[in-house]
This record gives structure tokens, C-alpha cells and sequence, in this order.
């Protein structure tokens, strides 16, 4: 309803007023839209804050302005150069500074936007100088005012399909957990490379417009506080909604037209628009209306609960307590979870070799020449003392330590030095001791992370959604909800993640894993907050997982009944050192085994 009276009051200002005033003050609210549309694909999907969106502005203004006024180039041509230009500087500009984060990036790009305008200023001979540019051909008022309109719909039309595609989820499981981000494959740098250069593109076509609606354009206009004005719209009007740019663009177009006897007071009027969306407005305007309606809705809240105890009911059911049998004669039946990946490392030898592996943080030695063999479709637990450095092993294996000595390599290619994404991409998959999902998300779009990894098609089809992109994109959410019911999370599908219980999130997490379709899986203490029921379906599905579907698991856990059921080798660590590897009956015998976890051989 909120769309179609928006929609309804910009299409009737034309037939409204005839005056010219009115028309551009409406033009204004159109291209700050298009602005923080684009801002918003980096700001709020991927959570980089950028203060030189001003500099990009600049650049799509003046590219329109060159391409009229000396290319002898028509309106929509212009406005075609602006956008493919401030895409490439976009490009450029995010591969340098999007190596920061955080207020690094934030100055790194304000520096970006004071170097823009010095440029504009200081280069006469091409931007005009202080004087800018003139002689701009410049249409009709109404006649552009349907042009900005019709483009700051289009803007908005594109950020929703983007937000809903392979390319929206990667941004924000990026801006959510980079870690867990790239154990699923994506590269956080590229996908963030990415969206500064569609937002880059936005802004491009803004100023492209911004050029013919004004007919003149000087340096004035691309100032350090012009990019703190997009900022801000975007903050007050909502991060990482839809609909925020236009609110926040309406609030603060309008806002200093109704004041204009307060012109003085400008930056004070924006510190304390600031101020409250901080302070009182975290989410904007629309956050805070749709949170209000969810107040007024509590009969969802009690949905979500009766389908989690559901969930827990079935889940009861399912487990060998709940049936009343004795958990050894429980049937492993196969859960349906696809893994084509099932026919390699199946031969002789081994899936994964260790060798001599050690690392140390300063003096402190968290491994010490640690050698592991994996054998294919085995589970294979790693078990010792806290501190012993089981996690530290598992975060060399997929990337994030890198060893100071030693190899390790999957189905005989090496893996040292490589990044976490690409040994992710080479079927390489893990869990987390704390567990990282993407609360924002819900659980559905968690796990078609996983599915599309870093398949992620054409940032183009994505914008326009294009057939082929939705069909992928049916296909990818029809796989994601199969996988969650074989993990009986079928009904919480479309639940926000960040609501999801501890033992809930375990699931959720290992799901999402196996959705990457791994050779091998290295879970991080799986069954830290599960109940006894959750973790005896933990035990029937790693089970079934290797024993049908011929995955490899590295198991990492303090529930002994659990390792000592379903492992077909365990290798204890003790002080980053192997003190026992073998059978499960042998190492429980160990006299060191047992001297490290209880204080003294027997």
C-alpha cells in the first residue's frame, strides 16, 4: 500500500503544479533516492561505510557534462558514458580501499572525495575550474522530472531484486560473519569489490542527471558534506531497507526547503538528524515502523514458538528414546542430503594428510610437528584437554592459520598458503565452536548460501532478474528447503536465524555446511548445547553421512559417548603435540591419554 501511494503522489505532482520550483525540489528527492539506492548495496546489504560517494557524484556529473557539451554526445548517451566510467573508477577505487574496513575504509574514502574536488577545481583546462561547466543542453523541467522519476523507481526496483538474489545474500553473509562467509566459498573481498562498483554505478547515473537538470555544474556541488548528506539520508530513512532511501531522501530534501530561514544552521540541523537515527532510530524510520507492526502482530511470535516446539516434538519422535527402541538397533536410514561429491577420495589411501604441521603464537607453541592421516568416508575425531589445540589444527586445515611449518594436502594437492574461500571451494567444509550464522538471513537463505557458494551468476541478471536468474534462484531456495527438512528444519525455514536457539543454530550450522556439498567435513564441537535427543540425531545423521553418502568427517568434541559411538579413529592432542592415535577401544586405554585428561597414569 506504502508503494502504490508513493508511486500515485509522484505521478500526480506534474498535473498538480506547473511551477518549476516544485517540480525541481521533487527532481532533488528523485536523484538523492538514486544516490542512496546505490549507497545502500554498500552500506547497508554489506556493511562498508563510504564518505566519497561525492567523488563518484562528481565523476558521473562531469562525464555527462564532457560527453554533451564537447563529444557532441545526446542526453541518454551521456548519461550511458557516465555510468560505465563511474563504474570503472568504482572498480578501481574499491580494490585499493576496500582492503581496510571499518573507519579505515571511511577515511580512506574521504580522502578519495577531498582529492576528486581538488581535481575539479585545480584541472581548468577540462573541468571548467572553480566555474565549472556551462552551456549544458538542458531539457524541458517536466519532461525530467519523469526521467528522475522513472529512474529512481527503476533504482529501487533493481537494489529489491539484487537484495533477493545469490548476489544479496553473499553481500550480507559477508557483512554478517566474513569468517563463516568464506568457509562457504565466497570471497569477501570480491564480493565486496562488487558492490562499491554497483553502487558506484548509481551514483554515476545520478550525477549524469544531476548535469541535465541543472544545465551547469560546478565543483560546489561535490563536497565532503554532500557525501555526508547521502550518508545520512540513508541512515535516517533505513541501512539495508529497501524502502529507506526514498524515505530518508524525502525527509531530508524537504526538511531544509521548509527551514529555509534556518540555511545558517544546515550542518546543525544534519549533526542532529544524525544524532537520533543513532541514538532513537538504529534502523531508520522503516525499521522502526516495521518493528512497531511486529509489536502490534504478537500472534507471529507465537507461530514461530508453536513451530519450534513442533520442531522439537518431531525431532523427539525421531530419536530412538522417542520410539521407545534401543538406540543400537535404531535403523540408519539415508537422510537425502546430496552430496555428488560421494565417488572421490573413495580409493587406497588417504583423503587428507598432515605432515608435521606446527604454529606458534609468539613463544607459545600451539601445535607442534602434528601429522594426521584421514582415511575416505571415515569419521575421524580429534579429542584432548582444553587448550589443547584441536580448533587451532582445524583453522590451519581450512585456511585461516597459516603453519609455520609443515604440509597438508586433500586427495594429494596441496593446500598450504591457499585462503580459506578456495580451500572451502576445493570441498573442504566446517562448523565453528561459537556457531556463525547469518542472523539477519532466515534459515532458508542461510542454506542456499551454502548451495550457490560462489556460483553466484551475473551481477546483471541479478539486477534485472533476468529468467534464467530466477529460475536458478527457485531452484537454489527449492534445494534449500529440501535440506533443511532432512536436518528436520523444514518448518522453521523462513524464521530469522538470530531467533533460533543454541542447539538450533548447531543444526542450522552443520545444514549449511553440507549444503556446500564438501569431500570433507571438520565440525568444531557440534554438540556443545544440544540435548540428548539433538544429539542422537547428530549421531544417525554423521553416520549415515559417512557410512552412505562417503563423506569424510574430522570431528572435534568433549561429548565422549558421542566420540567414542560414531568415530572410526581418534587422534588425541595434548599441549598442540600428539600423545595417541588409533581404534577408539585402544586410545580410551592409553596411559597418556589418561594421564591428560584426568592428572595421572593409573
Amino acid at each position: 500500500m506504502g508503494w502504490i501511494l508513493l508511486a500515485s503522489a509522484a505521478a500526480a505532482i506534474p498535473f498538480l503544479t506547473s511551477n518549476t520550483y516544485y517540480l525541481y525540489v521533487a527532481i532533488s528527492v528523485g536523484l538523492l533516492t538514486i544516490v542512496t539506492s546505490g549507497l545502500n548495496v554498500l552500506a547497508g546489504f554489506t556493511g562498508q561505510t563510504s564518505l566519497g560517494h561525492a567523488g563518484l557524484y562528481a565523476f558521473g556529473a562531469y562525464t555527462a557534462a564532457l560527453c554533451a557539451t564537447r563529444a557532441g554526445l545526446d542526453e541518454w548517451a551521456a548519461i550511458t558514458a557516465a555510468v560505465v566510467v563511474t563504474s570503472v573508477v568504482g572498480a578501481a577505487v574499491a580494490a585499493a580501499a576496500l582492503r581496510v574496513s571499518g573507519p579505515y575504509l571511511a577515511m580512506v574514502t574521504i580522502a578519495f572525495g577531498i582529492i576528486v574536488e581538488g581535481v575539479l577545481i585545480e584541472w581548468g583546462s577540462v573541468t571548467g575550474g572553480p566555474g565549472g561547466i556551462f552551456n549544458i543542453p538542458k531539457p524541458s523541467l517536466r519532461a525530467h522530472y519523469w526521467t528522475v522519476t522513472l529512474a529512481a523507481a527503476l533504482a529501487l526496483w533493481l537494489t529489491a531484486n539484487l537484495r533477493g538474489s545469490g548476489w544479496g545474500r553473499a553481500f550480507v553473509a559477508v557483512k554478517e560473519s566474513e569468517v563463516a562467509a568464506e568457509s562457504l566459498g565466497l570471497s569477501a573481498y570480491y564480493v565486496r569489490i562488487v558492490a562499491f562498483t554497483v553502487s558506484a554505478a548509481f551514483a554515476g547515473a545520478a550525477g549524469a542527471l544531476f548535469t541535465f537538470a541543472n544545465g551547469y555544474i560546478s565543483p560546489d556541488s561535490f563536497t565532503l558534506q554532500t557525501s555526508i548528506l547521502f550518508l545520512l539520508a540513508l541512515l535516517f530513512g533505513g541501512l539495508g531497507r529497501i524502502a529507506g532511501p526514498v524515505v530518508g531522501s524525502l525527509a531530508l530534501t524537504l526538511l531544509p526547503e521548509l527551514l529555509t530561514r534556518l540555511i545558517d544552521y544546515r550542518l546543525i540541523l544534519y549533526g542532529t538528524l544524525l544524532l537520533v537515527s543513532i541514538y532513537w532510530l538504529p534502523e531508520g524510520v522503516v525499521g522502526a515502523v516495521t518493528r512497531a507492526r511486529r509489536r502490534l502482530a504478537p500472534a507471529h511470535s507465537a507461530l514461530a514458538s508453536s513451530l519450534e516446539a513442533s520442531v522439537s516434538a518431531r525431532t523427539a519422535a525421531l530419536s530412538p528414546e522417542g520410539r521407545g527402541i534401543d538406540s543400537e538397533a535404531a535403523p540408519r536410514t539415508d537422510l537425502g542430503i546430496p552430496l555428488p561429491h560421494r565417488g572421490r577420495g573413495q580409493g587406497e589411501g588417504a583423503i587428507l594428510n598432515v605432515d608435521h604441521v606446527s604454529l606458534a603464537f609468539g613463544g607459545v607453541a600451539a601445535l607442534a610437528e602434528v601429522t594426521l592421516v584421514v582415511a575416505p568416508g571415515s569419521i575421524h575425531a580429534l579429542i584432548g584437554p582444553n587448550g589443547a589445540g584441536k580448533t587451532t589444527l582445524l583453522n590451519v586445515l581450512s585456511g585461516y592459520y597459516t603453519p609455520g611449518g609443515g604440509t597438508f594436502a586433500l586427495d594429494g594437492h596441496q593446500l598450504n598458503g591457499l585462503s580459506p574461500y578456495v580451500i572451502a571451494r576445493r570441498g573442504v567444509a566446517r562448523t565453528f565452536q561459537t556457531a556463525q550464522v547469518f542472523g539477519e538471513m532466515s534459515l532458508r537463505d542461510n542454506v542456499a548460501v551454502g548451495i550457490a557458494g560462489p556460483r553466484l551468476g551475473s551481477v546483471l541478471g541479478a539486477l534485472v532478474g533476468t529468467p534464467a536468474a530466477r529460475r536458478r534462484e527457485l531452484e537454489i531456495r527449492a534445494q534449500a528447503g529440501a535440506l533443511l527438512h532432512a536436518h528436520e528444519l523444514g518448518d522453521l525455514a523462513d524464521t530469522a536465524a538470530a531467533s533460533l536457539s543454541a542447539g538450533l543454530r548447531r543444526r542450522l550450522e552443520i545444514a549449511r555446511a553440507l549444503a556446500t556439498q564438501p569431500v570433507l567435513l571438520m565440525l568444531d564441537e557440534p554438540a556443545a548445547g544440544l540435548s540428548p535427543v539433538e544429539i542422537g540425531l547428530l549421531d544417525r545423521q554423521l553416520t549415515a553421512l559417512c557410512r552412505e553418502g562417503g563423506l569424510t568427517v574430522i570431528l572435534v568434541e568433549h561429548h565422549m559417548d558421542l566420540v567414542m559411538t560414531v568415530s572410526d579413529r581418534i587422534t588425541v592432542l595434548d599441549y598442540g603435540r600428539v600423545i595417541a592415535d588409533g581404534a577408539p577401544a585402544d586410545v580410551c586405554r592409553d596411559p597418556a591419554v589418561i594421564e591428560a585428561y584426568l592428572g595421572a597414569a593409573p
